[in-house]
């Protein structure tokens, strides 16, 4: 009975804090209104200047006419620079945005075709962030289409927020249509809008977001191993006390139908995107992060309604399979039931929130009846998704943005006393990048062409500023040639201490990055060098 009773009191206590969250964010959303009415009360002080960049993939004609209207938008055009991706474009819709004037054009060919939207904006962000002279970066999803006034409320927006995500309409007069309308108003201008005010994070899953330069210094956007970056960038950003918000007047428009299809393949996509950044930032978890940070991580399990109620139905299975059980004796199906009209209460308190009309209320009922459906085809779509076609994406990941991560547990000493920390090393195939963590801070090196340049670069900063960094890059039992240093992009070296100590001829090889309790200090490496005879092998390092 005790592992009985241990689920159903977990359960029980999730479902109760679920429905307690949910009054809790729309309360906040309520009241996050009034200070968006204040907010909207006076101007902008000046014009921003905005980096566009568009996300295409052989779409060369809705490109085009979203470039176009571009240059009917109420904003200075000097003011603004338009980039568009082209995602493994064939040479059609290529030849076709070739003829855009006044708009850069970056393509990106590889194995795999097309690489997602997100790793692309990564992609480009590497190669222009350092050289564009800009104030905030838009985002947007190449079928958009926007109003004249689009970048002028963009403009606005940023007053006050840092990141923002906006709203997707779908145009087509369709059934399925308004139904996801009425659902992304629910998410975004009650849910996520009262989690912004409860100040919680939030993901950018949206075909439109701004990001103001100094963020993207700060917290880069980067690719991540298994995708999804829509939910992994959220968490740095939340770690970093930085707030997604989430406005109505940042939106795009689109004219495509949605089918139940599409529907449960977004809702699976999503559900998906959630476990894995869940799974990713788990051990988040146990560290000293905020307990903000902590929610975030764990609202990626928070459930939809469907698996609310399915949820609901085991308990009460508990109840009537094991009636001896503690938690049976303690909790009635008369709470249960409560617990599941507090919830449907909660969807109908959202509405109010909303201030929909009348449309709104009937389309969130046909959302209401709709939704189990929704949910069983998102799991059939789950199903029919080969897991294989997946690991052979990520065998094939495209040259230019391929990477490996790796971290390991170091030590830095300022003479006295020592403190743990951790460096992170990133090597894509085109330069490496290294970033010192310890608790809340961070320190990253540039761009270099190897990966014993960046952690260099590490260590003379940390030096600097009278740390030392207990690295075998930093050791005076490290050796690292050219010749070494060329085979692996600059990754190991030569560990000399059994060299040194047992008179050994055997070359062992240590990442630039690794520790271990026979770390000295580097100013050692000469005199070892000159007793193993190897002073010339050094002259050919860094």
């Amino acid at each position: 009975m005790i592992p009985v009773d241990i689920i159903a009191w977990i359960l029980f206590v999730y479902l109760a804090y679920y429905v307690f969250y949910r009054y809790v964010i729309i309360f906040r959303s309520s009241k996050g209104r009034f200070y968006d009415i204040e907010k909207r009360e006076y101007e902008s002080s000046y014009d921003r200047k905005f980096t566009i960049i568009i996300y295409s993939h052989n779409s060369s004609a809705k490109v085009k006419s979203l470039v176009e209207s571009f240059a009917r938008q109420n904003y200075d055009e000097k003011k603004y620079s338009i980039n568009v991706i082209l995602d493994n474009c064939d040479s059609e819709n290529t030849k076709l945005l070739e003829i855009l004037g006044g708009t850069k054009l970056w393509r990106i060919n590889t194995d795999v075709k097309p690489i997602g939207k997100y790793k692309a904006f990564a992609w480009l962000l590497e190669r222009i962030r350092a050289f564009e002279n800009t104030n905030a970066f838009v985002f947007l999803d190449a079928d958009c289409k926007i109003k004249s006034d689009f970048l002028e409320k963009a403009n606005l927006n940023l007053n006050e927020e840092s990141v923002i995500a906006g709203e997707i309409i779908k145009r087509k007069n369709f059934l399925l249509n308004r139904i996801v309308n009425v659902k992304n108003k629910i998410n975004n201008r009650v849910m996520r809008h009262g989690r912004f005010y409860t100040s919680l994070g939030n993901i950018i899953d949206t075909d439109v977001l701004l990001i103001k330069q100094d963020i993207l210094e700060k917290i880069e956007f980067e690719s991540v191993k298994n995708g999804f970056e829509e939910f992994e960038y959220p968490v740095k950003l939340k770690y970093f006390k930085v707030a997604v918000a989430y406005s109505s007047d940042i939106t795009v428009y689109k004219n495509q139908i949605e089918t139940l299809k599409s529907i449960a393949i977004d809702e699976y996509r999503k559900r998906y995107g959630s476990l894995r950044a869940f799974i990713n930032n788990f051990s988040i978890l146990f560290t000293r992060s905020s307990l903000s940070v902590k929610e975030f991580i764990l609202s990626m399990l928070y459930p939809s309604g469907s698996v609310f109620f399915l949820w609901n139905i085991v308990l009460m299975g508990i109840i009537l399979t094991y009636p001896s059980a503690q938690f049976s004796r303690l909790i009635t199906l008369d709470i249960l039931w409560g617990l599941l009209v507090l919830k449907i209460f909660s969807d109908f308190y959202s509405l109010i929130a909303l201030r929909g009309s009348i449309l709104d209320y009937y389309h969130s009922l046909l959302l209401f009846l709709l939704s189990p459906v929704i949910y069983l085809r998102s799991i059939l779509v789950g199903f029919v998704t080969t897991p294989a076609a997946g690991k052979e994406r990520e065998a094939h990941n495209p040259g230019v943005i391929n990477f490996e991560k790796n971290t390991a547990d170091v030590t830095i000493t300022d003479g006295k006393k020592e403190f743990p920390c951790k460096i992170e090393v990133i090597k894509t195939d085109e330069n490496a990048r290294a970033t010192f963590m310890f608790r809340d801070k961070k320190l990253s090196s540039s761009r270099h062409p190897r990966v014993s340049y960046a952690v260099e670069e590490i260590v003379e900063k940390l030096k600097k500023h009278g740390f030392s960094l207990k690295i075998c890059s930093n050791c005076g039992y490290f050796l690292i040639t050219e010749s070494t240093a060329a085979h692996s992009d600059g990754e190991k070296g030569y560990c000399l201490y059994n060299n040194f100590k047992e008179n050994s001829k055997e070359k062992k090889f240590m990442p630039v990055w690794d520790s271990c309790k026979n770390i000295i200090p580097a100013q050692a490496r000469a005199y070892i060098l000159q007793q193993l005879g190897l002073e010339k092998s050094s002259s050919g390092s860094r």
